[in-house]
């Protein structure tokens, strides 16, 4: 995979994450961005035992910082290839309305979707959800991701 080749440009899933998120192992909650819109955007993580949040299952921490992390990939991938900026820092600023309906298990993987309902001031607010790949609900909530200055 090659990122200057213009034609990955348009599917973010062949991207290797690490070029758009700046978390690296054992923080990285993100194994790939499948899609990319202003709007909304998908990811993808595989529940792995040396995953840092693992205590038998996935606790509400790493499913927090893998709806952080997706913001993420988000905001990322529209600095480097859409304006080519570089990646910024963003801090959790705000969780809202969390319902965690069950914590998945090592071998589960997730799909989440977050989808924006606002942004201004270096602030962003999304709606996310979480689910497996056979689409069980594992949560729901939002989460304002605050972006530190480039």
């Amino acid at each position: 995979m090659n990122p200057s080749n213009p034609s990955n440009l348009l599917n973010p899933s062949n991207l290797p994450v690490w070029d758009i998120i700046p978390q690296r192992p054992p923080m990285l909650m993100v194994d790939r961005l499948l899609s990319y819109d202003p709007a909304a955007s998908e990811s993808e993580l595989l529940i792995r035992p040396e995953n840092i949040f693992l205590s038998d299952v996935l606790q509400t921490a790493g499913i927090v910082e893998h709806i952080a992390q997706t913001c993420a990939a988000r905001i990322g991938y529209y600095n480097k290839y859409i304006l080519h900026r570089p990646i910024v820092i963003g801090y959790i600023g705000a969780i809202r309305r969390l319902d965690v309906v069950r914590h998945p298990s090592v071998g589960e993987e997730l799909l989440t979707r977050i989808e924006v309902l606002g942004e201004a001031f270096g602030l962003t607010l999304v709606h996310a959800v979480v689910r497996t790949r056979q689409g069980e609900l594992i949560a729901e909530g939002e989460m304002k991701i605050a972006l530190s200055e480039a």
